[in-house]
């Protein structure tokens, strides 16, 4: 390192006087010199005689920097009495090029904030803290709650009505495959028909006729059809049975509705019935023909 010019140095204070300052407390540092630094636009940086006295001063801002003269903004990171035996303050520090000045014995003081009567206490724990969950995941989380509710007791019930079903199909099982069984039980209806003396017998062939078809169903492709709604048999079928449903779900949707409307109308004729058996043979077949088990 090229020999340093010595300037002289003194600190003023920002505000109050020199005796009050404190950690972290900004003050003037002035220095003048007879041989002139060419300073440049580089970062300054402050060594010291001893290693253990970095940071003691830090230069906070460049208020002027000519060749014979400095002012700075400084302040002090660590509490004492400083007095080192000088302070360089270089640009290019390290570098060919180094220069800057030397301040001999510069001396200062600053104080801890804290009281030096009172001893040190460790920052005491914190908690156990209270954490509100804002309003909208307290819902959202009920909301989750219920629906896995309904989502398992619609599983669990659909369970029980499946296992109803298979009780049915063994009671309602016969040696005649689900077709030719519905046939079968269709004639019986098509004589009831031909036969009818009051009109109160036509609403009980149509409620027949109504369960004859979904027995049919029950058998031929084993949907609980006497307890499940007609949107659930079609959903069931559609899951199950894909070829079936693409081939006949329309007529098939129309037969079940038309057939609990029939049930449902305060006065039922003959000719109702008689459209509505030839239309669920039609159905019957068609589903026959679409295939799937």
């Amino acid at each position: 390192m090229s020999e340093l010019p010595v300037w002289n140095c003194e600190f003023l204070p920002l505000e109050g006087g020199l005796d009050s300052l404190t950690v972290g407390t900004k003050f003037t540092w002035k220095c003048h010199g007879d041989i002139a630094v060419q300073w440049i636009e580089t970062p300054l940086v402050l060594t010291y005689s001893k290693p253990e006295e970095q940071y003691t001063l830090a230069i906070l801002q460049v208020v002027k920097q000519d060749p014979n003269d400095v002012q700075y903004v400084v302040t002090g990171y660590k509490a004492g009495d400083y007095n080192p035996e000088y302070v360089h303050v270089l640009q290019s520090a390290g570098q060919p090029d180094e220069h800057g000045f030397e301040a001999i014995k510069p001396k200062w003081q600053v104080k801890s904030v804290l009281d030096p009567k009172q001893q040190p206490k460790p920052v005491p724990p914190f908690g156990p803290f209270t954490l509100s969950l804002p309003i909208w995941f307290i819902v959202a989380f009920w909301l989750a709650v219920v629906l896995l509710v309904v989502v398992v007791v619609h599983k669990v019930w659909k369970y029980i009505q499946r296992r109803r079903m298979l009780v049915d199909l063994q009671r309602h099982k016969t040696a005649l495959p689900p077709l030719h069984q519905f046939f079968r039980d269709a004639r019986q209806i098509r004589r009831r028909l031909n036969a009818v003396k009051e009109p109160g017998e036509v609403r009980l062939i149509a409620e027949d006729l109504n369960r004859e078809f979904r027995l049919f169903l029950l058998r031929r492709y084993q949907i609980p059809t006497l307890d499940w709604s007609d949107r659930n048999i079609l959903n069931d079928l559609r899951k199950r049975h894909r070829a079936v449903y693409r081939a006949s779900s329309v007529p098939l949707k129309k037969t079940l509705r038309e057939l609990l409307q029939l049930k449902a109308r305060a006065h039922i004729e003959v000719k109702d019935v008689e459209q509505l058996y030839r239309l669920s043979l039609d159905v019957a077949e068609s589903l026959e023909r679409g295939g799937g088990k």
